[in-house]
């Protein structure tokens, strides 16, 4: 097995994150009579811009033994909803034909836009969701950044700096292979929190750049071994810290202490993964083969939300990792949440708190998760970003993560990448994963001089 395809398999692991069902923009197929229908943007990632217009070719297969005939339409909204573009014309085809279509569609301003094909003939009825953009890298969204934010995240980081991180470090025997050490490492973060994580050194000697990999939601880690990279898979905190009860309210992660942001869940979370950093820097003497002059963050989800703001909040971070990171863009994610039904994650989980909680609104809400907002946190990342979308994505939606990604500073944006994949939502394809590994291999392991 090669070192890439090794590497591909662990950044597969590594993104494990809550997986949306995936949006189908090929409609359902049965082994007798029915239509197909194949959707294909002109720009495979369904990104369009001035100088490549919003162009779609559909083709319709009938495979019915009947001509079939009604009308088929195509309808493309702006990203509050508003309808932009509504074509509906009269449609037959005989039985095993196949026709194509050819859809242009005027778009001028900045967004996600979607795109539904819905065709309604004598046997058969169906809707087609696509998402295309158009001049993905101008959105530019309000910025909801609190004045006090720089000083509500130093004062965090002080407070994890007076912590004893009581570091603990096991080799781990059943878990350690012929070519690697796996090391169990405990530590103690902000608020005396216990969190652990998974070391894997290679045995071979020298030293080696450092893949830090961040959960995705409600996701363990565990042991993942890499020929060219020392790989420390952390495990943020649990919801419920020792001795600290839990309302019966506070039933989810994304809830806890919500209405409190200097006690909300996440600001112990951001400041695990800062704790990560430090353990790495505090047994970089050792016989660990550390090189910590070299560590990379990666996840997927909320892993990617935790990846961007590692890399923003720590400085030893030379390299950034993220798919379809969560909780990008809060307020125009409530938006977005308020015209679809049903309400998807986590405002549905928003909405069931606030009516289990009488005097709470989802201002106050918003009041908090201003203060976590990734958004907020890229215009202070300094490191090459590698980001990686699916558009059909409901959790994440594009144009809130376009949203985030865009406040990223000019020098930063010239040593980052985007890829986005309009067939996907919260996803990304393995053909990624290896451009994921490769990317990883020539910014950190092999750099190109």
């Amino acid at each position: 097995m090669s070192k890439i395809t090794k590497l591909v398999i662990l950044m597969i692991l590594l993104h494990h994150c809550v997986i949306e069902v995936r949006a189908e923009t090929v409609s359902r197929k049965n082994s007798t009579e029915t239509i197909d229908v194949k959707i294909v943007p002109h720009q495979k990632n369904a990104l369009f811009d001035q100088t490549h217009p919003v162009k779609y070719d559909v083709s319709v297969s009938n495979h019915y033994h009947s001509i079939q005939e009604g009308k088929i339409s195509i309808q493309v909204k702006y990203p509050a909803g508003e309808i932009l573009t509504n074509i509906e014309t009269d449609f037959k085809i005989k039985a095993g034909q196949s026709k194509n279509i050819e859809y242009e569609i005027p778009v001028k301003e900045p967004g996600l836009y979607d795109l539904y094909f819905q065709i309604n003939v004598t046997d058969y009825d169906d809707t087609i969701r696509n998402v295309f953009g158009y001049k993905a890298f101008e959105i530019n969204t309000a910025v909801h950044k609190p004045a006090d934010f720089d000083d509500f995240w130093k004062k965090a980081i002080d407070e994890l700096n007076k912590v004893d991180p009581a570091y603990s470090i096991k080799l781990d025997e059943d878990q350690s292979t012929i070519s690697h050490n796996v090391y169990l490492v405990q530590m103690q973060s902000l608020d005396a929190v216990p969190i652990q994580g998974w070391l894997s050194v290679p045995k071979v000697g020298g030293k080696y750049p450092i893949l830090v990999g961040l959960p995705g939601y409600n996701v363990t880690l565990k042991p993942l071994y890499g020929d060219d990279f020392v790989i420390f898979q952390l495990n943020i905190r649990k919801t419920k810290a020792a001795g600290d009860p839990i309302l019966s309210k506070e039933y989810d992660f994304t809830l806890y202490n919500i209405d409190k942001p200097d006690h909300y869940i996440y600001r112990g979370a951001y400041m695990d993964c800062i704790r990560a950093i430090d353990f790495l820097y505090a047994y970089k003497d050792m016989e660990l083969n550390l090189d910590v002059s070299r560590i990379a963050v990666s996840g997927g989800s909320q892993g990617g939300a935790l990846a961007l703001v590692t890399a923003a909040l720590d400085r030893r971070v030379k390299a950034c990792i993220t798919d379809n990171p969560i909780y990008c863009d809060m307020h125009h994610l409530i938006n977005i949440a308020e015209r679809r039904n049903p309400v998807v994650w986590p405002v549905n989980k928003y909405k069931d708190y606030l009516k289990q909680s009488p005097g709470l609104s989802m201002k106050s809400i918003m009041t908090t998760m201003d203060y976590y907002d990734p958004q907020n946190f890229t215009p202070m990342i300094k490191c090459p970003v590698l980001l990686g979308l699916g558009l059909l994505d409901m959790m994440a939606p594009p144009s809130t993560i376009f949203a985030a990604y865009n406040k990223l500073s000019d020098a930063t944006k010239q040593t980052c990448e985007t890829y986005s994949f309009s067939h996907l939502a919260h996803e990304v394809t393995m053909r990624h994963r290896n451009f994921q590994s490769q990317w990883l291999l020539e910014k950190l392991a092999h750099p190109i001089k």
